[in-house]
């Protein structure tokens, strides 16, 4: 099930399988996401006018990549 919003802004998932940072297997990684959903979300926001609030949302955004790297490597070594 597909899910778009009232402006149709939202990317549909054969839009994002088919977007020039897919790679070419068609999928995905968690990385790649939040980078395609920091891009179509940030630029150009109020947040994007504030400098300290655009670092803060920044360095969370690079945080959770972290994050969900660790917890990949957990559920690979089966400590989840």
């Amino acid at each position: 099930m597909a899910v778009e919003d009232s402006e149709g802004s939202t990317p549909l998932p054969e839009e994002i399988e088919q977007s020039p940072v897919a790679p070419r297997s068609g999928a995905l990684s968690s990385d790649q996401l939040i980078e395609r959903w920091w891009q179509d979300h940030f630029p150009g926001s109020a947040i994007a006018r504030d400098t300290q609030a655009w670092n803060v949302a920044h360095g969370a955004k690079e945080m959770l990549k972290r994050l969900l790297v660790q917890a990949q490597d957990r559920v690979l070594k089966g400590s989840i």
